[in-house]
């Protein structure tokens, strides 16, 4: 009987080990930032989440490619010229070509090429007004939840781990059963 508990703990174990990792990702309290070499290289659909509901984000294609990361925004309005990845202040002491300006698409609205340093985590972007001629600071969060389970670098990886531990725990928990069904035969 010894046995078998102790088996069973080890299982236990083994599946907290290989498991805990993916479900504390989940949790939305404790999101852990998501960089390029975390996903597969492609161009994925993801929301961005602003600090100002007047520089809202009603489109993002995100690229990965080159370990790098690179998103183009698109704005719901027309009311910005240029971006700067990072504070008003810092932008207000950049250079012209530390800037980045719209580009408008088919439809006329403003979209604008940013880089992107990592998911879930607060990015400073400053956006200039062209109606009010200043710098403006904003919070974005380049979102990972509505990215396919297939965009994962590590998607997968820890199956087979976990197939394999669960069994072995399964032979072990056969064999000490059956250590055990056989010495009570003997005994009885």
């Amino acid at each position: 009987m010894k046995k078998i508990i102790l088996t069973l703990c080890a299982a236990v174990l083994l599946l907290e080990f290989f498991a805990v990792p993916t479900v504390w990702a989940k949790d939305e309290k404790e999101k852990t930032p998501l960089y390029a070499e975390d996903l597969k290289e492609g161009t994925y659909e993801i929301e961005v989440d602003s600090s100002s509901s007047m520089f809202r984000v009603v489109g993002c294609a995100l690229t990965v490619s080159g370990g790098k990361m690179t998103a183009v925004i698109t704005l719901s309005g027309t009311g910005y010229e240029k971006l700067f990845m990072g504070t008003g202040e810092e932008a207000a002491a950049a250079g012209d070509e530390e800037y980045i300006y719209y580009q408008e698409d088919e439809e006329g609205k403003y979209t604008y090429a940013v880089p992107v340093e990592a998911l879930d985590q607060d990015i400073d972007c400053a956006a200039w007004s062209i109606r009010k001629e200043r710098w403006y600071d904003r919070v974005l969060v380049f979102r990972s939840d509505g990215l396919p389970k297939e965009a994962l670098a590590g998607n997968g990886s820890m199956v087979i781990p976990i197939v394999i531990a669960a069994a072995v725990v399964v032979v072990i928990a056969a064999a000490g059963i059956g250590i055990a069904v056989k010495k009570k035969k003997n005994q009885g």
